[in-house]
């Protein structure tokens, strides 16, 4: 239950975080530490928010259906992309405040997917 709980309220965040890089790509790109400005730019935010929105609902769809294997599942994939991030943004960028929100994405999602995971 608890598990489900922290996963569904995850989910909604990234909803949340998709649907605002979707329509404001500009202050999104200062989630990476390398403001942009241009189109261009713009429609690599725009595909990584679309992919907040799939992960998002599909892990939400997983805890309110209360599927413990596919959230446990959903959870460990969705690991994978603010450790991209992560990555990403630390190579361009180096050490810089704004990696915190990636940092603390793949804790939060990491703790989920162990209360998920130990069947709480």
């Amino acid at each position: 239950m608890l598990g489900r709980l922290l996963a569904g309220a995850g989910a909604i965040g990234v909803l949340g975080i998709g649907a605002t890089a979707l329509r404001w790509p500009a202050a999104a790109t200062l989630t990476y530490g390398i403001p942009a400005r241009d189109e261009d730019a713009f429609a690599y935010v725009r595909a990584t928010a679309a992919r907040d929105l799939v992960m998002g609902a599909f892990v939400l769809w997983a805890a309110v259906a209360g599927d413990r294997r596919a959230l446990a599942a959903g959870l460990l994939a969705c690991i994978a992309a603010p450790a991209a991030d992560l990555a990403l943004a630390y190579a361009r960028s180096g050490v810089v405040p704004q990696l915190a929100i990636h940092a603390s994405g793949v804790v939060g999602v990491a703790g989920a997917w162990a209360v998920v995971r130990a069947g709480r």
